[in-house]
């Protein structure tokens, strides 16, 4: 089995810069902020779920939907090729495909392919596979970390770790930096992601944000890899999607082309 294997930790800096805020835009290039006990309980929840991530992975099941007391339910395929792409397909009357490759994304309707702007990129990555996304944040070195405590969530003990992209390396991106904030907890216990959040933004300030909260729930193991067969996520506060996996194949050869996002 062909896998991508995790560094077993990263360096951490010599010299941390102070924790960035959601309200800060940052203008400079200072090392990103590392919480050490942040980023350990990221580590522990990847070796939890895999230690290594597989090249690619393909997860097919159901999706419900409820918007404006409207229900539909259809088939789902969710995409990964090593941690930085993604793809999600909802099947749907409301079909809609979101594409994310190495820090850009699309929209797929029908045929045509619309690249999305950086503010909503940052937070495209597809969720769904929780090792993948947190491969991707361990990888880039312009991931900042701050522990933000032990919460109690649906009654399990759970770690409050906040990420997100500094952009320490790419000047011109730091102003975008605060909308990539990703909230998740873990399970003290297992190891395992129970929630992950963030904000979705459309464009700039004056363009539309949604709030987008998912849970995950019966992880089982794949081939050695932890995956959730049971996710729900919430838009704005109000259960949107209830997401029921049947099947999870890895390493089946997937390419670039099956995540075109021009």
């Amino acid at each position: 089995m062909k896998c991508l294997v995790l560094p077993s930790h990263l360096v951490l800096m010599l010299i941390f810069a102070p924790v960035i805020t959601l309200a800060q835009t940052p203008t400079t290039s200072k090392p990103p902020a590392v919480d050490p006990q942040a980023l350990a309980v990221l580590q522990q929840s990847v070796a939890a779920m895999g230690k290594s991530i597989p090249s690619d992975s393909t997860a097919t099941g159901t999706i419900t939907t409820n918007a404006g007391g409207e229900t539909e339910t259809g088939p789902i395929v969710i995409l990964t090729r090593g941690w930085d792409q993604s793809s999600e397909q909802i099947q749907t009357t409301h079909s809609a495909t979101l594409i994310y490759s190495q820090g850009q994304s699309a929209s797929v309707n029908v045929s045509a392919t619309t690249p999305l702007p950086m503010e909503r990129s940052v937070t495209d990555q597809c969720p769904d596979f929780p090792l993948a996304l947190l491969a991707n944040a361990l990888n880039n070195p312009d991931t900042a970390y701050k522990y933000v405590g032990l919460e109690n969530l649906n009654n399990a003990s759970a770690h409050h770790v906040q990420f997100w992209n500094s952009f320490a390396s790419v000047p011109k991106l730091q102003k975008i930096s605060g909308l990539s904030v990703r909230d998740i907890w873990i399970d003290s216990s297992s190891g395992l992601p129970l929630k992950i959040a963030y904000v979705r933004h459309e464009g700039g300030s004056n363009a539309p944000t949604i709030a987008v909260d998912v849970s995950f729930s019966d992880y089982r193991n794949v081939s050695g890899v932890l995956y959730p067969f049971s996710i729900q996520r919430s838009l704005n506060g109000t259960p949107w999607a209830m997401i029921a996996i049947q099947n999870v194949t890895l390493n089946t050869g997937l390419t670039d082309t099956n995540f075109p996002i021009e």
